[in-house]
């Protein structure tokens, strides 16, 4: 058995801070049993019901609400957000409250404040031949360093209705704790700009952040959450420092993601396995983070049930849908309706659990679900109607058992296998063989 002398340095040191710290840090956690390190990002098209709301903040401890949230309910982003804060704190006062708002606009045309962007065309993005940087959706990108564009994009999530500060007489610090910054890394824009004005876009983008976390420190003692850490080298990395993993923005913010969390660029298509190297290297850089300022930052980790390589969530027209590698490279079949989806869930959710509880630490936060990001996919049980959506009914039992305190850092037993014990637990992670994983409970 090997111990990573180093990272047993940092648990050292981050749990000798922690007695200090952790007393009046509210984005730490305890460590009675998983449940109490959960969070999840998903969005609404409808204004959640009163049982949905319930049952989110019966299971959730942090809650991320997604661009165009409440949609279908005519609503705006920042009114249904604020809405459905407000009745989650109703049911538990103690949940935190995410607001999503993207760097790059994403989902823009749902938010009111896309009318007052559409007017300051001097806020948009162009490339270096002058024409309109757009994204896949065509909304113009926001250039950071325009004068007043940072002031703009800053004031959003605490703006409340109409600039007021409040949301039916409520301040909106009391509703929102923080907000999810999408896209909070390098970026392209997908034409042609110089390299040195993407770093300068970069660094006026971080700027932006820290306006924010600014006003949220003041204003609450709440996060900005950068999306995040990521395993995707040049040209898709800053190239002042291409293999920092964007933990970079740590420097700006109080808190970060890690979106693709053993998928995607961790995931080998051509044999459906991982890819060792960078999966062990994603793991790494969330430990770092997480040891990063004494242990102040908030580490938010996301797992999905089983190797996706694609988004193709959803059966279109003749099209299944297809998540995984294929069949034919050694790819499980890709779930096509909500029993199937529910199975693989279940099936899927021991190897999450490993994974997360191998390098949990108490400022580090753990969400799994089915597909991005629709609340009735696996983010919310749906018992009156087992058929309308995948979540399991029993929800997942393991998350309530006894855990109890990490006894120390996570050991290297042989390559890309780790062990960990708790007070009332004991973790076996396999990335050779995944369903091999296992969180034993003593």
């Amino acid at each position: 058995m090997q111990i990573n002398m180093r990272l047993l340095a940092k648990f050292s040191l981050t749990l000798l801070l922690c007695v200090g710290i952790c007393e009046g840090n509210k984005w730490v956690h305890t460590w009675e049993t998983t449940a109490e390190m959960t969070f999840a990002d998903f969005n609404s098209n409808t204004i959640m019901t009163d049982a949905q709301t319930t049952f989110a903040a019966s299971k959730y401890k942090i809650l991320s609400l997604e661009k165009c949230t409440g949609v279908a309910s005519n609503l705006k982003t920042e009114q249904a957000i604020y809405t459905t804060a407000k009745s989650l704190k109703q049911k538990d006062p103690s949940i935190k409250v995410l607001f999503y708002l993207a760097t790059d606009l994403q989902g823009w045309s749902c938010y009111n404040a896309s009318t007052e962007f559409n007017a300051h065309q001097e806020w948009w993005l162009r490339y270096d031949n002058g024409t309109i940087a757009r994204s896949q959706s065509k909304t113009p990108y926001i250039d950071f360093t325009k004068p007043g564009a940072s002031d703009f994009w800053a004031n959003i999530p605490l703006g409340g209705m109409d600039g007021t500060g409040k949301f039916e007489g409520t301040p909106v610090s009391e509703l929102i704790d923080g907000v999810l910054a999408d896209s909070a890394g390098f970026s392209l824009y997908g034409g042609h700009i110089s390299t040195q004005r993407l770093e300068a876009i970069e660094d006026a983008k971080f700027a932006a952040m820290k306006q924010l976390q600014d006003m949220f420190t003041a204003a609450n003692g709440g996060i900005v959450m950068a999306n995040g850490i990521t395993m995707y080298g040049p040209p898709n990395a800053d190239p002042r420092y291409p293999n920092a993993h964007n933990l970079e923005v740590l420097n700006h913010v109080n808190a970060i993601m890690n979106e693709h969390t053993a998928v995607f660029e961790c995931v080998n298509s051509n044999n459906a396995s991982f890819n060792m190297d960078t999966v062990s290297k994603d793991l790494d850089a969330l430990v770092e983070a997480a040891s990063l300022n004494n242990g102040s930052k908030a580490i938010f980790v996301q797992t999905w049930p089983g190797l996706y390589t694609s988004t193709d969530f959803y059966p279109r027209g003749n099209m299944p849908a297809k998540v995984y590698p294929p069949v034919a490279n050694g790819g499980e079949p890709t779930p096509q309706n909500n029993m199937e989806w529910r199975d693989a869930l279940r099936r899927h959710f021991t190897f999450a659990h490993a994974l997360f509880l191998s390098i949990a630490e108490a400022n580090m936060y753990w969400m799994y679900a089915g597909v991005w990001y629709s609340s009735n996919t696996g983010y919310l049980a749906c018992p009156e109607d087992l058929t309308s959506c995948p979540a399991p009914p029993e929800w997942y039992p393991d998350l309530d058992k006894p855990l109890g305190a990490p006894l120390g850092p996570r050991e290297l037993v042989r390559p890309y296998v780790w062990t960990r014990k708790f007070e009332h637990a004991e973790v076996y992670l396999d990335l050779y063989h995944p369903n091999a994983s296992s969180v034993k409970f003593l």
